[in-house]
């Protein structure tokens, strides 16, 4: 299932996409998110590819990946307390594309393909605290802290954002 919104798109992540991703190259403070994977691409590609870590890449108007997105466990980091259920994100955009004021629209349709096709109870985001536009988003789209920590090894601090999975508001 596809869903639009603001001219962005979802659908499960191909294999094409996430050796697209594992090029990405993101500028300083972002490189955190840099992929350093060259001699393991293969298990990467096959970690992108488990279906139930539900990736699906978010495609822009002419079928162009964007971004991707998880729906589940690999949007949690070692080290948060995650007891509370929830319907954990991760969120990745083209190096790129950020910074541009592309994140509301991006956000916004995976934010509605979770709320459309997935019907969670309470959203869940992880995210590095030196991210800053990052959280500033989340906290427009209603997400409020619910905790940081600490991870190991590599050294980051993260806060752990959650959000009722109400239509609006």
């Amino acid at each position: 299932m596809s869903v639009s919104d603001d001219n962005y798109w979802l659908k499960p992540l191909e294999e094409r996409h996430a050796w697209d991703i594992l090029d990405w190259e993101y500028p300083y403070p972002y490189d955190f998110y840099n992929s350093s994977f060259s001699e393991h691409q293969e298990h990467y590609v096959k970690q992108f590819m488990n279906p139930e870590l539900r990736f699906h890449a978010v495609l822009d108007t002419y079928g162009t990946m964007i971004g991707f997105c998880s729906f589940g466990p690999d949007g949690q980091v070692p080290g948060g307390d995650y007891s509370d259920e929830a319907l954990d994100i991760g969120i990745g955009m083209r190096p790129e594309l950020t910074g541009q004021g592309k994140g509301a629209a991006f956000f916004g349709a995976i934010l509605g393909y979770a709320l459309g096709s997935l019907n969670p109870e309470l959203l869940r985001l992880t995210v590095a605290k030196f991210n800053h536009r990052a959280l500033k988003l989340y906290k427009n789209f209603g997400f409020e802290d619910r905790g940081e920590f600490f991870a190991q090894p590599s050294a980051v601090s993260y806060q752990i954002l959650v959000r009722a999975a109400t239509r609006h508001g």
